[in-house]
């Protein structure tokens, strides 16, 4: 399959799920080279669509990692620090933290940002949320801009990197929460913006995501 070529990076996405494919799918089509990793390091679980593209590349966490500009850990909240571990020697990159932010049962909650920091020991991390199927709920509190990505972190760097890689992909709009002390308050108004959505529409299901 072919894909747009401009100025290209190296991303890999950690994780597999509903979120890691959609940011994979969109990242490959817009022509960078997407390293798309988990613990076991093999092709499960990547879907046809996916597997089309040249600029893929299925490998393991560490290798991903090391190879890649900027990595993207797109796996659910509890299996972060597992993730963090196998990531190596990442402090000079810039790091994506998309994880779902979803915890279901009895499961620890994991404050994600600060797990990645103080294991990586990785300076350039932010944390995003796309709004992208929130619309409608967001209009009522922003009127006619509907707001698109927003983000919470210590990092100005990451945050700009992040709204340029954001922009190609379309994305318009963004929020800066501030930094790490707004972290708890980004954690809880996104888990309340999915439980929203949920009781608004009780057929839609939280990702399925792993390692």
């Amino acid at each position: 399959m072919g894909f747009r070529t401009f100025v290209s990076m190296k991303i890999a996405i950690i994780g597999t799920g509903h979120a890691a494919e959609a940011y994979a799918r969109r990242f490959l089509h817009a022509g960078h080279i997407v390293l798309m990793a988990w613990k076991d390091g093999d092709a499960i679980g990547i879907t046809s669509e996916l597997s089309d593209y040249r600029n893929l590349q299925v490998c393991s966490i560490e290798e991903a990692a090391a190879g890649a500009d900027l990595i993207i850990i797109a796996s659910s909240p509890i299996h972060v620090r597992e993730v963090a571990y196998w990531l190596g020697d990442i402090r000079r990159k810039v790091i994506i933290d998309a994880t779902s932010n979803i915890h279901t049962g009895n499961e620890e909650q994991v404050t994600t940002v600060c797990a990645i920091k103080a294991i990586t020991g990785a300076s350039h991390i932010v944390k995003v949320f796309s709004t992208r199927g929130y619309e409608d709920l967001l209009r009522p509190l922003f009127g006619h801009d509907q707001l698109q990505l927003v983000l919470v972190g210590e990092s100005k760097k990451a945050k700009e990197i992040v709204k340029i890689l954001a922009i190609n992909l379309g994305i318009e709009t963004f929020f800066d929460m501030g930094g790490a002390n707004a972290i708890p308050l980004f954690n809880e108004m996104t888990r309340g913006w999915r439980k929203l959505v949920l009781t608004q529409n009780p057929s839609i299901l939280p990702p399925v995501v792993k390692i």
